[in-house]
């Protein structure tokens, strides 16, 4: 019988560490080295994995944030970076590790969340997981004159860039008390080496961050970052939105 070698929060060791990004990146295509790099993975992003003849064949991530629903703040684990190599899949492994983790966090934590496609329902069923819709909100916006600020795109391969992005989001005010994210640095830089890495903006005046992408009449807006409240209706008329006639402005 294949003996599996059980190991978490290993992100020191290199040699695992290395292994569970090279399985991320042959699973998802992402990546998690220059994360580290950069200092950005911190003790609230925890691996659980197994090991055979010292690689990571299967792993389950924590991530753990501070959550504001309805003005009031509870504490979160959102699961993630579920995946088992191909040849070593259908012998229990996520399963075994998914479990690991419910017991260790089950009383420490006020709920635990993920996000999952639709092929994958019925295996997070198993463990008391229900399915919720993500909504999305959406408002149309008509251009108007304005005097628009300094805005420029950031540049993350900068050291100052990258030390302001650090420094406002260290300052910044959850986006909504109805529902709001705090506590979540570790996540919110690697979406920022990852995912957005070239929609990244910030407005010197009011020192705040904008992160966003548009797609012809649409603009996705994804966060923003900013140490006062933010009113979302006049932030969006701040922003440099090219050809727009009568912009869609989304917020998901």
């Amino acid at each position: 019988m294949t003996q599996f070698q059980f190991i978490k929060d290993y992100k020191g060791i290199e040699q695992y560490r290395l292994s569970f990004n090279e399985l991320a990146h042959r699973t998802f295509g992402i990546d998690f080295e220059s994360w580290y790099q950069r200092g950005c993975w911190n003790d609230r992003y925890i691996n659980y994995s197994f090991l055979h003849e010292h690689k990571v064949i299967a792993n389950v991530s924590v991530n753990l944030m501070d959550i504001i629903l309805d003005r009031q703040v509870y504490s979160a684990v959102q699961i993630g970076t579920v995946m088992t190599d191909p040849a070593y899949r259908n012998q229990g492994l996520s399963r075994r590790l998914m479990e690991i983790v419910i017991e260790k966090y089950r009383t420490s934590c006020n709920f635990m969340y993920l996000f999952a496609n639709k092929s994958v329902l019925n295996f997070y069923s198993k463990f008391g997981f229900t399915q919720a819709l993500e909504p999305t909100y959406s408002f149309d916006l008509k251009p108007v004159v304005t005097n628009i600020p300094i805005i420029r795109k950031l540049n993350i391969h900068s050291q100052e860039d990258w030390n302001l992005l650090l420094k406002l989001h260290s300052l910044r005010t959850p986006i909504s008390s109805q529902c709001g994210v705090m506590n979540a640095e570790g996540i919110f830089t690697w979406y920022c080496l990852n995912v957005f890495s070239d929609d990244i903006y910030v407005l010197e005046d009011l020192s705040t961050v904008v992160i966003y992408q548009q797609e012809g009449h649409l603009l996705h807006l994804y966060d923003i970052v900013s140490a006062k409240e933010v009113r979302l209706s006049e932030l969006v008329k701040l922003l440099p939105i090219q050809g727009m006639k009568f912009p869609k402005i989304a917020q998901a």
